[in-house]
């Protein structure tokens, strides 16, 4: 059971279904941040339409997505578990400060589509105003506090590697295992008629 919901969920957003079928949250949700990014996404290849900002919320709420997977947990904590999840050595190769700082552009767009952000340390509260980019040349995030250039191509790529490298780590180890099964009837897969 948990290879056949695994392999449903992790399926390449290269391989094209047709309703009514079982659809994986994961497989919809890479297809729509392809089109997104510009991408057609069952070739691969570039279109001549994009929708950036609404491509870079879905990445951010792919990461939540997996996040609650690999905890096994979808009550409370958000931010802990989207950290967590990026900062595992398995699925995520970014420094804390990115971490840090993609969770911020997560709470602004998610929150109030917008690319403010403020953490709050008892009174003091460190600002974070975001610039986004979708060159794809440079580093995830470029920084000047408060300010922060996210590229958002770099951030899709990312994404794709942490999604890879998920899938991997699930293959061998039981307690990622039993922690996908608890979610995967909640959030794994949707019937489309």
């Amino acid at each position: 059971m948990f290879n056949t919901d695994a392999d449903l969920f992790f399926l390449s957003p290269r391989t094209e279904i047709n309703p009514p079928s079982w659809f994986g949250v994961l497989y919809l949700l890479r297809r729509d941040i392809d089109l997104c990014m510009g991408i057609d996404p069952t070739t691969g290849e570039p279109v001549c339409y994009r929708a950036l900002w609404p491509g870079a919320m879905a990445i951010l709420a792919g990461v939540d997505l997996l996040a609650k997977f690999f905890d096994g947990s979808d009550t409370g904590k958000i931010g802990e578990r989207f950290c967590k999840f990026l900062a595992d050595p398995r699925v995520s190769m970014l420094s804390p400060e990115d971490r840090d700082v993609i969770y911020q552009l997560r709470n602004s767009l998610l929150h109030s589509f917008g690319l403010y952000s403020e953490k709050r340390a008892g009174k003091k509260a460190k600002v974070y105003r975001f610039f986004l980019t979708s060159n794809g040349t440079g580093p995830l995030v470029s920084r000047n506090p408060p300010d922060y250039c996210v590229d958002l191509r770099v951030l899709h790529r990312e994404f794709e590697k942490a999604v890879e490298a998920y899938r991997a780590a699930l293959d061998s180890n039981s307690q990622l295992q039993d922690n996908f099964v608890a979610m995967f009837g909640k959030y794994g897969r949707i019937y489309i008629s």
